[in-house]
């Protein structure tokens, strides 16, 4: 696997009034998360392999019109693999997590047991990893879809309104080459469109064409699949709290030129020396936030639970700050968690 960045900031400040002197300052934090799925560490070449059977056209697809029973739509899903796989591997591919990814559209598979999805056999995996140079087999086993289109009248504004609801399910298997350990996965999507009219007639209209959209459904699949396979970016918010003391704000104007050390330091000296239990608390939770852009999770978990004890032992509760560091709390002990499981992911 091609090597990840794993400190990537970016600084962009907001302020939210706490009050008449003080002030949390929020930024965004660009995080590296890990894959729900582990591959093995000395894969780089990935082949994504199509090997579902397609659905029976009778199967899953429902409409309730307003009033009327529920009438089963026959609607043909052969191509919801295909575009499912396609947009997995041109993201995968974009996101350059391994040396090189291909991709067969067209299925393997020439059963015609929908319901009982096949695995590849050892020799089919070893035949198209090797004339396709990979090491490591991707497999789309099933795509399952359910789709239900509903009617409504709402009562309360006189308007009609449709929703389509459509529920994915795709079996995936992954495999070495002369490995005999397969690994199974089953993922499960939901996504809607909604109209709403005063027209009934232009709420039917506007929904989208109900192929299309399980087309549209199955690239999302897709898209959403890549991050459970591969380690992803996630935005996060964090807060700096800037008050009355100046010391406090003397660290944040280290903050805008990014300068960690300086801040870490004007701050620490604050928590040391200050008794006022509220600056203590203020300036623990910045110091935890600094070592944690600087890398160091360790010494983030201290000072935030520094400043989580500083606020517990407060005279006059700060109940919204003191759940904000618990949480925070939270989230470092799972960065460190998933640090872990990252450098496993990454080879290193």
């Amino acid at each position: 696997m091609k090597p990840y960045k794993q400190k990537f900031i970016l600084l962009v400040f907001g302020i939210v009034l706490f009050s008449s002197c003080t002030q949390l300052l929020y930024t965004s934090l660009d995080v590296l998360r890990p894959a729900k799925v582990e591959f093995n560490s000395n894969a780089n070449d990935l082949l994504v392999v199509n090997n579902a059977v397609i659905q029976p056209q009778s199967y899953g697809h429902k409409t309730v019109l307003m009033n009327n029973k529920t009438t089963n739509l026959l609607l043909s899903s052969d191509s919801l693999a295909i575009f499912c796989l396609s947009s997995l591997a041109e993201d995968m591919e974009n996101k350059a997590f391994f040396s090189s990814v291909k991709v067969l559209p067209n299925s393997v598979n020439k059963s015609i047991e929908f319901f009982k999805p096949d695995k590849l056999m050892d020799d089919t995996v070893n035949v198209l990893c090797k004339s396709n140079q990979a090491n490591i087999l991707l497999s789309l086993d099933n795509i399952k879809v359910n789709d239900d289109l509903n009617e409504y009248y709402l009562d309360d504004n006189y308007s009609f309104l449709n929703s389509l609801e459509v529920k994915y399910e795709t079996t995936w298997s992954i495999h070495y080459p002369n490995k005999p350990e397969v690994k199974t996965i089953i993922f499960k999507d939901t996504l809607y469109w909604e109209t709403q009219s005063y027209n009934r007639r232009q709420a039917q209209w506007d929904m989208p064409n109900r192929k299309d959209a399980l087309i549209d459904g199955a690239l999302e699949v897709g898209r959403k699949c890549v991050n459970r396979f591969t380690p992803f970016w996630d935005k996060v918010d964090r807060y700096f709290f800037s008050s009355g003391n100046k010391y406090i704000n003397q660290g944040m104007d280290s903050v805008y030129v990014k300068n960690w050390k300086s801040a870490i330091a004007i701050w620490t000296s604050v928590y040391n020396t200050n008794t006022n239990g509220l600056v203590q608390a203020y300036a623990a939770n910045n110091i935890a936030i600094a070592y944690e852009i600087s890398g160091d999770i360790d010494k983030a978990l201290e000072f935030a639970t520094k400043s989580y004890y500083s606020f517990g032992r407060l005279t006059i509760p700060d109940y919204s700050s003191f759940i904000r560091i618990s949480d925070y709390i939270n989230e470092l002990n799972q960065r460190k968690n998933e640090i872990v499981i990252l450098k496993k992911q990454l080879g290193e």
